[in-house]
């Protein structure tokens, strides 16, 4: 067990030799090998890195609450997550800090209120529609794909609603994939680094990270000079502007804020709807009460229906996009018995949290039902539930993804049923939570079908 001799106090854990020989099997399945040292160190414990410093890893809700609300000034992302990403992505929202992150985020915020999305909902649904029409069906259908596709062609209408040639849309999809996919693998195998004067797939990827950001460019050029007004993300983007000087945004920062949205918006909404659809098609009973909703309402009031987002929130609680996050201190700190010197990066662990018996009653079981108003609802426990973070980094988008997640869910149980195959899909933990063979059978509906 790591024993610490200097002044601070550290959670019980594991010590540099230890965490060595432990990361192999990290590597191989990190939310298994996190959740069994959780089980061992009751929700909070230490890795030591070699001559980096120390990792906390916590799944106790009051601690992640204190890191990324209650003394969240103390705490930014680490060098590990935002610098890396920023390589490829840029200095956008999602990757920044400090005055930088916080002069952004005050520029963007008031965009993405839930008034101001209400706006976009035409987009989104007439995008849907189109795409789902083209669901394939039949036995073990690979759903993830097809979501991804559909979930990438909603936001980037969402940005631009104008006519981007196929071509254009299928270049950007498939860029930005490889890109996400580089980035990943580089956050969990930085062994590869060694090779990339080999490979030359550092240089590559960066290639393409620059053919995307021309691509953006001379859309931000084209609307620019065009005079025209549209109601989309970028017309937000580029009307905004800066409390103190009342300048608007350059177009590389602006650039920087597009990458980020398609990074954090399609990939993130992608999974989980795929996860939602695997879960309702488990769960018959759940399936048969989401169609029933959905035949008594309108696609635009599925939003708000508390059944609908029930089924949404209960989805996330099981499988978080966002299955875990990072924040390292500015300055020495401590929660309760703990105390830790600055540098000290804490990861708060929320697929954890979100499965703890302690805090969720039948805490592996799919049921909306907890989400649904009333004097027992876990819904109440909003400090046990982080789907979109907490604090001022909380997804800024939360209120857009909602939204669309419920759209696509109202077209999906209105046209077509799903049930679910032997196969069970594999939880892929990058830096969202990917399925992998996502097997479903998906048959349009009768009614449809006769139409």
């Amino acid at each position: 067990m790591l024993t610490d001799k200097t002044k601070y106090h550290f959670p019980s854990g594991y010590s540099k030799w230890q965490s060595l020989l432990r990361s192999f099997s990290f590597l191989k399945n990190p939310i298994q090998a996190i959740t069994g040292n959780m089980e061992k160190f009751s929700g909070t414990y230490t890795v030591e890195l070699n001559g980096t410093g120390k990792l906390i890893l916590t799944q106790d809700p009051d601690f992640i609450s204190y890191v990324l609300r209650e003394n969240h000034s103390n705490y930014q992302k680490s060098v590990l997550s935002a610098q890396t990403a920023a390589r490829l992505f840029g200095n956008g929202l999602l990757f920044s800090n400090g005055e930088p992150w916080l002069k952004q985020r005050r520029l963007i915020q008031p965009g993405f209120h839930h008034s101001k999305i209400q706006g976009l909902y035409e987009i989104i649904i007439r995008t849907a529609r189109d795409f789902i029409t083209g669901f394939p069906t039949g036995e073990k259908i690979d759903v993830y794909p097809f979501i991804h596709r559909l979930s990438f062609s909603v936001l980037i209408h969402s940005l631009f609603d104008i006519d981007l040639s196929a071509q254009t849309v299928e270049a950007l999809s498939l860029s930005f994939t490889d890109m996400q996919d580089f980035l990943m693998k580089d956050i969990n195998q930085p062994f590869r680094r060694f090779f990339y004067p080999i490979t030359k797939e550092e240089i590559h990827i960066q290639q393409k990270s620059e053919s995307i950001r021309q691509i953006l460019k001379e859309i931000i050029q084209q609307r620019r000079a065009s005079g025209e007004e549209h109601n989309d993300l970028l017309e937000m983007l580029l009307n905004a502007r800066f409390e103190d000087s009342g300048e608007v945004m350059k177009e590389d920062p602006l650039i920087d804020e597009i990458l980020v949205l398609l990074f954090a918006g399609h990939e993130t909404t992608a999974n989980t709807l795929c996860w939602i659809l695997y879960l309702v098609a488990a769960n018959r009973n759940i399936q048969e009460k989401l169609k029933s909703v959905v035949d008594r309402i309108s696609i635009y009031d599925s939003s708000k229906n508390e059944y609908m987002n029930a089924v949404i929130n209960e989805s996330m609680r099981l499988y978080p996009a966002a299955w875990m996050t990072d924040r390292v201190a500015l300055k020495d700190d401590q929660f309760g018995k703990y105390s830790f010197p600055k540098g000290t990066i804490v990861i708060p662990f929320f697929f954890g949290v979100h499965r703890n018996k302690a805090y969720w009653e039948n805490e592996t079981t799919f049921d909306p039902e907890r989400f649904i108003s009333g004097d027992h609802s876990e819904a109440k426990k909003i400090k046990h539930f982080f789907p979109f973070g907490s604090g001022p980094r909380m997804c800024i988008g939360n209120n857009f993804a909602m939204a669309e997640m419920s759209f696509i869910l109202y077209e999906c149980m209105k046209k077509f049923t799903f049930t679910s195959t032997e196969k069970k899909p594999e939880m892929r933990p990058l830096i969202t939570l990917r399925p992998r063979n996502l097997f479903l059978d998906v048959q349009r509906n009768e009614s449809i079908t006769k139409q």
